[in-house]
Order: C-alpha cells, then structure tokens, then sequence
C-alpha cells in the first residue's frame, strides 16, 4: 500500500513552523509521497490578504526548493485546489487523490481536529482518510479534550487517528502578516527565499480588516 499525506493550509504566509510540521509528518508517519496543498478559499474564511493564490503557491514551492525530500520527488506542491478554485472543502481533495492500494493520511492542527465532526460530509472524511492531529507546545491545556474527540471519533466513525507529539515551530501566520505590514523583523520565522519573495513583490503591505 501507498501511504499518501495530505497536507492543506492557506499558507499566507507559508513558515517555517509550515515547514517543520510538513517534515516530521513525512517521516513520523513513514509516508512514501506528501502533497502539500495551498488552498483556494476554505469553507471558514475568506480570501487570503495580501497575497493572490498564485503568490501562495510560489511561495509553498519555494519554502520547500531546497528540501531533500523535494528534490526526491517525495514531497509534492501541488495546485489542485487552486486550479479548482471554489470553497476548498477536505472531502473533495480526499475523494480527488484516493485510489486503489493507497492510503490517505490528512494532517489537522488542534482546532481543526476538535471541529473535524462539524466539517462537511465529516463522515466520509473519517472513511476515506486516517486522520493526523500534529500537536503544539501550546495544546497541552486541551489534553482532555483531545482525548475525548479521539473517543468519540473511534466510537461513532470507526476514525483512524494517530497524533504526533513532535511539536512543530510556534508561528503564526497573523503574527507574521501583523509584522510585515509593521516593517518588523521576521527573521527566524520565514524561509530566506520566501522572505526574499515577499519583499520583492511588496505582498502583505497594507493592512486589511
């Protein structure tokens, strides 16, 4: 069988904490391919600003250029849902890359896994995929509550959940837009070439309410 990660986000900007969380899914889970996936618009918000679609998918490819895992061909960007634009809703990426012998792993944070039964058409999402919930430094006050979603999804969807402790980088992209539009430093925080990108381009300049 084929282990196939998915892995989607707005990416506005993509950072390093993307980065660290993309690779300790790939190797934590043994994934034979990775697709990480910039969305078009997710179904709770709207549109990414600062930054077009386009602008967020360079930026993806670029964050990850120089990964070995890249270059192998075993981490993948991937544009389906940019190029099928609409609300980008899980259940359609799942149904799009699920195929004979292989086997769909989807990467949530926290709080998309404690709403994950309020997603839509959540039960097909528990049947098509395993779900990863990849946990931060700052996820410990949740424990409990993580807990009994794992219970209650076990239970009532026959969910297959595995949760890596690994905790990625705390970035967070608002922070980041907040400090691009401010001029302040991000150094530590986005890749060099996706920086680079940024400034050139003048993305995320103007503060948006």
């Amino acid at each position: 069988m084929t282990r196939l990660g998915i892995y989607g986000g707005t990416f506005s900007p993509i950072h390093l904490g993307h980065v660290k969380a993309a690779h300790a899914f790939l190797e934590t889970m043994a994934l034979d391919r990775l697709l990480v996936i910039p969305t078009a618009v997710p179904p709770h918000k709207t549109a990414a600003a600062g930054a077009s679609a386009s602008d967020r998918l360079t930026m993806t490819r670029l964050a990850f250029h120089d990964s070995e895992a890249f270059r192998s061909g075993r981490l993948e960007i991937s544009d389906y849902e940019i190029e099928r634009a609409g609300k980008s809703y899980t259940i359609y990426t799942l149904e799009h890359f699920s195929a004979p012998f292989t086997t769909l792993f989807l990467l949530v944070g926290t709080d998309m896994f404690l709403t994950l039964e309020r997603w839509y058409r959540a039960a097909d999402i528990f049947r098509l995929a395993d779900i990863v919930l990849m946990r931060r430094e700052t996820d410990d006050a949740y424990d409990a509550a993580i807990q009994e979603k794992i219970r209650i999804y076990r239970d009532e969807y026959a969910a297959r959940i595995h949760v890596i402790d690994e905790r990625p980088l705390e970035v967070s992209s608002t922070e980041l837009r907040e400090r691009l539009q401010s001029g302040q430093p991000t150094d530590g925080m986005i890749p060099q070439s996706v920086a680079d990108y940024i400034r050139e381009n003048h993305l995320y300049q103007e503060k948006h309410s």
